[in-house]
């Protein structure tokens, strides 16, 4: 088990490493060679185009491989806990950052074969900037995390109640990101468009759904040995049952607020609804949880 958390830190460390240079590349032809390196007039692909492509999909792989080694990482040590809980925080916002660059990527190819301003370079720069800071702080967690195998203090620790937290925040974020994209694009995107291009907005809903979705798998390979009545103890069977009573009752008036809006098409009240019933799920099942806390 040791050696198989040292070769994820080396492998995970060197993903960094090449994050960050790809980012440093990508943030280079952006600024410099724009037209090319997004490839604004859809020319036949070049070399830049497969380098800039490709760097784009080495930062999504390396975002969700951080994202999992941060979860094993709760399980195997005790030190750097709260550097771990900021280093989660931070992965899930520089995950929904790929999904940034690909709005402002299109947005930015739309503005200038108009003639527009393309003042949504400065954001995407901004979001390049989110996973260039987030593969720093990987590169120096990782580091301190060799030294701790190093002194051989792997060793596994209660994950139960670790897991379960983490789960329910993140479905918390999960759900919030993805009621807000519903709502921004139901209120400041044109109804044909939305009808015409919907397929585009569903690879940005599974994005907002693989951290929530991570902790979930995370929990299964960790609960796979054991029988399914085992995996959750009384307590959290409880507050799971009291937490789907809180989600029935407020889904009714928190779907109702979809009657303020100009709804396009019946397919937009489903995605709002899935995530309204995550969000509400997962912030009630946590408030019962930490309950005990609250009161003791």
């Amino acid at each position: 088990m040791k050696s198989k958390t040292k070769w994820n830190t080396v492998i995970l460390l060197l993903c960094s490493i090449i994050t960050f240079a790809s980012l440093i590349y990508i943030l280079y032809q952006v600024n410099t060679n724009l037209v090319v390196a997004i490839n604004i007039f859809n020319t036949k692909f070049g070399t830049i185009h497969y380098l800039v492509g490709f760097g784009h999909l080495f930062i999504l792989f390396f975002n969700i491989y951080a994202i999992v080694y941060i979860f094993l990482h709760f399980r195997r040590f005790n030190a750097m806990r709260p550097f771990r809980i900021i280093l989660l925080v931070a992965g899930v916002i520089s995950l929904f950052s790929v999904g940034v660059e690909k709005i402002m990527v299109d947005e930015i190819a739309k503005e200038y074969r108009h003639g527009l301003g393309i003042n949504e370079l400065y954001i995407l720069n901004l979001a390049y900037i989110i996973n260039m800071v987030f593969s720093i702080f990987i590169f120096i967690f990782l580091l301190r995390t060799i030294r701790l195998i190093n002194l051989e203090n792997t060793t596994t620790v209660p994950v139960d109640e670790n897991l379960f937290i983490i789960g329910q925040s993140l479905g918390i974020i999960s759900g919030i990101v993805g009621i807000w994209f519903t709502l921004h694009m139901i209120t400041f995107v044109g109804s044909e468009i939305m009808m015409d291009k919907f397929w585009v907005f569903i690879p940005f809903y599974i994005l907002f759904l693989v951290p929530y979705s991570l902790a979930i798998l995370y929990w299964l390979s960790v609960k796979r040995k054991q029988r399914i009545r085992e995996w959750y103890d009384e307590k959290q069977i409880q507050d799971m049952l009291k937490s789907s009573l809180v989600t029935l009752v407020l889904s009714v008036p928190g779907l109702a607020v979809l009657l303020l809006f100009q709804v396009p098409h019946g397919i937009f009240w489903i995605v709002y609804y899935v995530f309204l019933v995550l969000t509400l799920f997962s912030a009630s099942t946590l408030y019962f949880f930490k309950l005990k806390d609250i009161i003791y």
